[in-house]
Formats: C-alpha cells, structure tokens, sequence
C-alpha cells in the first residue's frame, strides 16, 4: 500500500493493526485486511492507483459501512485493503481531521518499509473509537495501556476533532454525554443490544439539520445489493432483490409494531 501511495504521489496514514505502537496492544495482533486513512483530496487517485495495480472495488463507501468512511478493495494475490476517507467519531470535517493527524504524524516500520503512522494520541484514538462501534465485543484497550500522560493528550485530540463523545462511549464515560449531538449513534453502537430501528433512529437523531435527516430516512429501506450478492455468492436477480426489499419492509414494521405495543 505504501509503496503504490509514493508511486501516485498519495498522502495516507496506516491506522490499526500494526499501524499501532505494540505497547498498546494486549497481544501480537494478526490482521487480516489493511487500514488507510486518506487525505481526501487523494481518495480518488488511490482508488484508481489500486485498481491499476491489480486491486478491485469490493464494497464502495456508501455500502462499505453504516459510517460511509470506507470503501474494501481485493486482490487476488495481496490482502484486503480498506480505503477510509474519514474517521467515524469526529464531528469536524475529514480534511481537518487529516490535516491534524498528518502534521504529528509518526513512522513505524511495517514489513519492512517505512510507513506513516498517526502520533501516539492518535493511534489511541483510532483503536478507541473503533471499540466503541464494536456492539461492546472490542475492548479499548490502547487506552487500557496509556499512562495518565498520554490519557491526557488523547483527550486533547478528541476535543479538538470534536470526538469526545466517541471516546467516551469506547471508555465507559458515555453517560456524561447526553446532550451531545451525536449521542445516541454511540450509545447504538457501543451498546450489545439494539435492532436495526434502534440503529435507524440513532442516526436520523444524530444527523445535523432536515436535509441530513432526510438524506438518514432515504437511505433506510433500499436494499443494499453489494451485501445481498455477498449472502447470494452471486450478483442478485431482479426478483430477488424485490423479495428482499420486501422482507425489509416487513421487518422494519414488525419492530416498529413490537415496541409501539410494548409502549402501550
């Protein structure tokens, strides 16, 4: 990844896996795909830097995650690679983020090549935030591992990126954050439990304005097809895709149902 990043003149930062110091890790850590931030002005000359050299669009952003921050390229010889075009967590925009993570940035060896990494506070803030979407099955523990020194200066990052309320749902301190914006997307998405209503209503509450929610409401019910043909093996037939979208609608009632007859 790197080295196809120097050949098309791409400003990225590993994060994740071996991206991070090993003292912040609980053990040796083996990662079955690669992680990228990208400054977002070179996203697309990534992409097609990849694609000339052998990689191939899996899942793009908007059917990669529920975050839209990255879209999954495969290779038939090399290993997955996840392309983020911004961090889940921080509220200011992707540019900024980058900006700030470039300028501190670090280099770590990586298979034997130099390679930039985010600063130490950043690394803890990345891996945090990552437990926090985890449904509580990742702990967080970069900061399990930081001394109160470097608690500090990941707290100071997260302020500055307007990430403090993701941090604070992957360490436990969610509760302080009711009246964040972006409250209930974390308390989902740190939480073991919850439905896809659950999740809908989250991010209809957390997006900023009417036309960021109407944009929410616009994207719940459509099929995502990319994860349909992933189930299927194949690529879905008409048919299919019709049975499954109304599947959807019958499910998304159902749950709208039980919880309305539970509130009654």
């Amino acid at each position: 990844m790197q080295r196809v990043a120097d050949r098309a003149g791409v400003d990225l930062l590993h994060v994740k896996g071996p991206a991070t110091a090993e003292f912040l890790r609980a053990n040796r850590h083996r990662s079955s795909d690669v992680d990228v931030l990208v400054r977002p002005g070179h996203v697309e000359r990534l992409l097609a830097a990849l694609q000339e050299n052998g990689w191939a669009l899996f899942t793009d952003f908007e059917e990669g995650s529920p975050f839209g921050h990255a879209a999954n390229l495969r290779h038939a010889t090399w290993s997955f690679v996840d392309v983020h075009r911004h961090l889940p967590g921080p509220l200011v925009d992707a540019e900024t983020v980058f900006d700030r993570l470039w300028r501190d940035r670090e280099a770590a060896l990586i298979a034997h090549r130099p390679c930039a990494v985010p600063s130490l506070p950043g690394q803890v803030l990345v891996q945090v935030t990552h437990a926090a979407r985890s449904h509580a099955s990742e702990r967080a523990e970069a900061w399990d591992h930081c001394d109160d020194d470097l608690r500090r200066k990941v707290r100071a990052l997260a302020d500055e990126l307007a990430a403090g309320t993701a941090l604070a749902a992957g360490i436990g301190e969610l509760a302080r954050h009711r009246d964040a914006p972006d409250f209930a997307l974390w308390r989902f998405w740190s939480s073991p439990d919850g439905d896809r209503v659950d999740e809908w209503m989250a991010r209809i509450r957390s997006a900023s304005g009417v036309r960021a929610k109407l944009a929410v409401l616009r994207r719940a019910l459509p099929v995502n097809r990319t994860h349909l043909a992933l189930r299927l093996g194949r690529e879905p037939r008409h048919g299919e895709v019709l049975r499954e979208q109304f599947a959807r609608i019958q499910l998304a009632l159902a749950q709208l149902g039980r919880r309305w007859g539970g509130r009654r």
